[in-house]
């Protein structure tokens, strides 16, 4: 069967930059489409993730990669930029422990003016939030 053969078949949705990248492909990154047309990106735990090998927890490194990266391709999907803009500031709040699993991630644009634009992405793993992630972009001119 190919490719998008199997990604039509379990709800996948075809996104060039997921494939150009080796650290997303490294991280294991999937995006599916819910009911409403809306992307959620997911994650499932890989040995290579592992931060607390005694509790079997994600590496924190690991959830804020996995939060930059959906809401970079977040803000260049959902505004239509030709060009990624540049991420200027980051704040990560890490608000429990995510256990080996598969996390969900959820963006959101906050505000998205002239010269700046903000994301909100919010980590699941189940239906707890583990993890929020606010990302400022400068979009360049």
């Amino acid at each position: 069967m190919s490719d998008s053969r199997q990604q039509e078949q379990v709800g996948m949705v075809d996104h060039e930059p997921l494939s150009d990248s080796p650290y997303v492909n490294f991280l294991g990154v999937d995006i599916e489409e819910l009911k409403k047309g809306q992307p959620v990106y997911r994650m499932t735990f890989r040995e290579q993730h592992v931060g607390n090998p005694l509790i079997k927890t994600f590496h924190g490194g690991i959830l804020a990669s996995f939060a930059e990266i959906v809401a970079s391709l977040h803000v260049q999907s959902e505004l239509q930029l030709n060009e990624e803009p540049d991420c200027t500031s980051m704040t990560f709040d890490y608000l429990r422990p995510a256990f080996a699993g598969t996390l969900r991630a959820e963006p959101m644009t906050v505000r998205a003016g002239k010269r700046f634009i903000v994301i909100a992405v919010d980590v699941y793993l189940e239906q707890k939030l583990v993890s929020r992630g606010r990302f400022i972009y400068t979009v360049r001119r």
